[in-house]
């Protein structure tokens, strides 16, 4: 006779990026707001279950603790076979494991979610932390569970994503903006949204991934920077958006990746690799995380005072960064421009790891009610 089943779940929102985006790996000041929907990772186990079941992905109980003691290139590629999606749930198991925050991660895991997906709203980072919860993980500091998710997804998943996704999704509240400081992360108290303002997301209808060519070209290019302008000042700095703006200024446009390597071999980012045969927009992904930084504070302070046309225009500087850097996209720029068009519509920006994916709207209460596909 089969023992008897226990259930338990895990919930976690997605986000939407204020203002801060791919500045995080820079470690800039971000400001995000967890959305209202989100995923829900039931995990059912028994005392006779000996595997990780995830659809029809099934991991051993010996399997699993055979790859949570390999090094991270070669789990990754343990697991390559697996359905990709699949990569995110047991990857969060196989770090969990590591790490003997849990005994085992025998069990049967099913997914339900009311967050869309692929559109730049941290759908992995929900489905990482739900999971990290299902298995028994919510007896942790929410901080510490979400860095071991940010660990699953840069070292197993492969995903080179900086902090806030997971961050924002464990510790966010909803209807207010959450401050994180990404060095590596200092989160501040939540700051509720001024009365009659919201922050909203409206899916531009071009799939977003943080794993794709553009971020990973534009998170290196920023890495690139940095090593050139500590060279330039012959000052190392602990962060990126500690970078003197003027330094930044004088960095070259564009700098081909053999260049690079050729003078100055790899850079300092523990999770992407300068690829010799890539042209790098090494100023402008540089600047944006000093100057995103910067953006940053002061609309803590419009935040504070219920400022909207300063947040609105620290908006527009930060989707200009974007387009500057490679991480803009057609369909961002036209629904950027629709939503600025509305009355009621404070600012606009493309947001989270750009290449489209999600516009996030400063709104008055109720002012994008007519789009179908708003998230909040």
């Amino acid at each position: 006779m089969s023992s008897p089943a226990d259930v338990r779940s895990g919930w976690a929102s997605g986000r939407l990026d204020l203002l801060g985006g791919v500045a995080d790996y820079s470690g800039a000041l971000v400001l995000e707001v967890p959305t209202r929907a989100g995923t829900t990772v039931t995990a059912e186990t028994s005392d006779s279950a000996d595997a990780l079941v995830v659809g029809d992905t099934i991991v051993t109980d010996h399997e699993l603790r055979t790859l949570a003691a390999l090094p991270y290139p070669e789990m990754r590629d343990a697991i390559a076979g697996l359905p990709r999606w699949t990569h995110y749930l047991v990857g969060v198991a196989l770090v969990l494991l590591r790490h003997g925050v849990i005994e085992t991660a025998t069990a049967q895991l099913a997914v339900t979610s009311d967050l869309p997906q692929s559109v730049g709203l941290s759908s992995s980072a929900a489905l990482e932390v739900a999971t990290a919860r299902a298995l028994g993980a919510d007896r942790l500091d929410p901080l510490q569970l979400a860095l071991l998710c940010q660990e699953a997804e840069n070292h197993v998943v492969g995903a080179p994503c900086g902090v806030m996704d997971q961050v924002t999704v464990a510790m966010g509240r909803a209807g207010a903006v959450l401050p994180i400081l990404c060095r590596p992360a200092e989160v501040g108290a939540p700051i509720a949204i001024p009365p009659g303002l919201e922050v909203v997301g409206w899916p531009t209808g071009a799939e977003h991934d943080v794993g794709g060519v553009p971020y990973r070209r534009a998170r290196v290019a920023a890495f690139m920077g940095k090593r050139l302008a500590e060279e330039a000042t012959g000052c190392a700095v602990g962060w990126l958006s500690e970078l003197p703006a003027d330094a930044v200024a004088d960095l070259p446009d564009a700098l081909d990746g053999w260049a690079f390597l050729e003078r100055w071999g790899p850079t300092d980012d523990t999770v992407t690799t300068v690829d010799p045969d890539l042209p790098y927009p090494v100023r402008a992904a540089t600047m944006f995380g000093v100057e995103e930084h910067q953006r940053s504070l002061r609309a803590l302070d419009a935040l504070h005072t219920g400022d909207a046309p300063t947040l609105g225009a620290l908006m527009a500087g930060s989707h200009a960064g974007y387009d500057a850097m490679g991480l803009g996209h057609p369909a961002a720029t036209v629904t950027v421009e629709a939503a600025l068009a509305t009355p009621g519509v404070h600012g606009a920006r493309s947001s989270g790891g750009g290449s489209g994916g999600t516009v996030v709207v400063l709104c008055d209460r109720g002012a994008l009610d007519h789009v179908e596909c708003l998230v909040r």
